[in-house]
């Protein structure tokens, strides 16, 4: 079975729309993301999502999209005791909208997280 090739990460829309808030998405130097001890950053003040660059594409999307929950997180106003039920109720309107305005992002993710690498 052939695979299709992914189109090129780098591609990808450097605005990531999340809520009201529009986020850059910064493709991480690893020497920079080593230093911050992390593979992947939301910085909801700067509105940066920061993935670093060394990692297979499956990764990557795993990771960009565990930093778009952390957007999500932020713009439902989530506190860090939310019930399940209450994040659930919260985050999902929220995540559809995200998938909504991020078409090309999430068809990326959505490829990259099929591929067995």
């Amino acid at each position: 079975m052939r695979r299709r090739r992914l189109p090129d990460r780098r591609t990808l829309p450097g605005i990531i729309k999340i809520g009201i808030c529009e986020y850059t998405l910064i493709h991480w130097d690893p020497v920079e993301a080593e230093a911050a001890g992390c593979r992947g950053e939301c910085n909801i003040f700067t509105f940066e999502i920061r993935i670093r660059t060394d990692m297979p594409d499956s990764h990557f999307a795993e990771i960009l999209e565990h930093e778009i929950n952390h957007a999500c997180w932020a713009a439902a106003k989530l506190k860090g005791r939310a019930s399940e039920e209450t994040v659930v109720n919260r985050l999902t309107p929220v995540q559809i909208a995200a998938r909504r305005d991020n078409p090309e992002v999430y068809a990326w993710i959505d490829r990259a997280v099929a591929q067995k690498e």
